[in-house]
């Protein structure tokens, strides 16, 4: 007669712990870089639209000409 060894479920053989580390860690990684590609997405996305927010940005009323040529002084009052 042969001697049957006893069937360890995956608790007691340790598997359960390996898988479920390994699993972690497998999610980790994943957030990991989906982090860092948005961090670069958004670099690259800043560097190529500045231009463009520069042009079309709200110009301050001190400097537009419309409220330079109104703003004007009185020639009346030049002493």
């Amino acid at each position: 007669m042969t001697k049957s060894t006893p069937t360890l479920t995956l608790t007691q053989s340790g598997l359960l712990a390996l898988l479920l580390q390994r699993q972690r860690y497998a999610v980790i990684q994943l957030a990991r870089r989906c982090a860092h590609r948005q961090h670069l997405r958004a670099a690259l996305w800043k560097t190529l639209t500045w231009p463009w927010q520069a042009l079309t940005a709200p110009m301050p009323v001190r400097h537009s000409r419309r409220a330079l040529r109104r703003n004007r002084p009185a020639s009346h009052l030049n002493l």
